[in-house]
C-alpha cells in the first residue's frame, strides 16, 4: 500500500495527425534522452525526434541537424520529463501529420523523413 499519494495534473494531448492512412509506428517505441530536455517538461505529441547511433537514444531535432540522422520520427503522446529517468515514447515514422500543430520540423528533418511522413497534404 502506497502511504504516499502523488498528485499528477492530467493533460490532454492535441491530435496532430491528419488521418492515419498509411500510419506506422516503431516498434517497442523510443527512449527519450532525457538531458536534451528540462525536468518537468511534457514533450508534446508530434515533437521531431532522431535514434542517436552511439547511444540508441531518441534525442531532440534542433534547427541545426543534419537531415541525414537515421530513426526520424514524430513522438506520438505527450510524455513528462522527471528527474533521473529517460521515458519511453511511441514515435511515428510514416504518416500525414498537421505541420502546424508538430514541434521542431525544419527542412532537414522534411529531407530525413522524406517518402515516410508527409506534411504537404
Amino acid at each position: 500500500m502506497n502511504l504516499q499519494p502523488r498528485k499528477e495534473d492530467i493533460i490532454v494531448q492535441q491530435e496532430f495527425l491528419r488521418n492515419t492512412q498509411g500510419m506506422e509506428v516503431k516498434t517497442g517505441g523510443v527512449t527519450l534522452n532525457a538531458a536534451d530536455f528540462t525536468v518537468g517538461e511534457i514533450v508534446k505529441a508530434g515533437t521531431a525526434i532522431y535514434v542517436d547511433g552511439a547511444s540508441k537514444l531518441g534525442r531532440k531535432w534542433l534547427a541545426g541537424t543534419l537531415g541525414t540522422q537515421t530513426g526520424a520520427g514524430l513522438t506520438m503522446h505527450d510524455v513528462k520529463i522527471v528527474s533521473g529517468s529517460n521515458p519511453i515514447v511511441g514515435v511515428l515514422v510514416a504518416g500525414h501529420p498537421r505541420e502546424n500543430r508538430c514541434t521542431g520540423v525544419t527542412a532537414n528533418f522534411k529531407t530525413a523523413t522524406q517518402g515516410r511522413i508527409v506534411f504537404d497534404i
